[in-house]
């Protein structure tokens, strides 16, 4: 198994879920070098070579080479609420918001069937048509999610 961070910040999910699920690679994802550094140096220091960091933006890697995802609300910072802004690092707008979100959608609706997306606060929009709640729990401030893909909404289209 092979699962995305989408903004991955410090790496705390990717570097507990490493220690819990050796079998799956976890690869974190996070446009700000610093954090990427920090993130990198807990898994050096736990020595966890199922997980990587890269310094990047996440709708330029090749979302395709992934059979799941995680999801913390990355792109809340960008409405401008103080809660969620991490640092002043990066330009936040709130188009942006619409925008990544629209783009995770997009992205979403291509995976192929047996995709997992697991949220937590969401991502700022329901996952594309095609995609089945696995399970929801409360948990902290919010709940957990798992979605799973179980139909692809292009068969249908493709049919026509």
């Amino acid at each position: 198994m092979l699962v995305l961070d989408v903004g991955a910040g410090v790496g705390k999910f990717c570097v507990t879920a490493a220690r819990e699920v050796e079998t799956a690679t976890f690869v974190g994802v996070e446009v700000r070098p610093h954090l990427v550094r920090i993130a990198a140096e807990i898994a050096r220091r736990e020595a966890l070579s199922n997980v990587h960091f890269v310094t990047a933006n996440a709708f330029d890697l090749d979302w395709a080479a992934f059979d799941s995802f995680y999801l913390f609300n990355p792109f809340a910072e960008q409405l401008f609420e103080t809660t969620f802004v991490l640092d002043h690092t990066i330009k936040l707008e709130p188009q942006n918001f619409v925008a990544y979100v629209t783009a995770v959608r997009q992205r979403l609706a291509r995976a192929r069937v047996g995709t997992r997306v697991l949220t937590y606060h969401g991502f700022g929009a329901p996952p594309p048509p095609g995609y089945e709640l696995t399970c929801a729990e409360s948990m902290g401030t919010d709940r957990i999610a798992l979605w799973t893909k179980t139909r692809s909404i292009f068969d249908a289209e493709d049919e026509r």
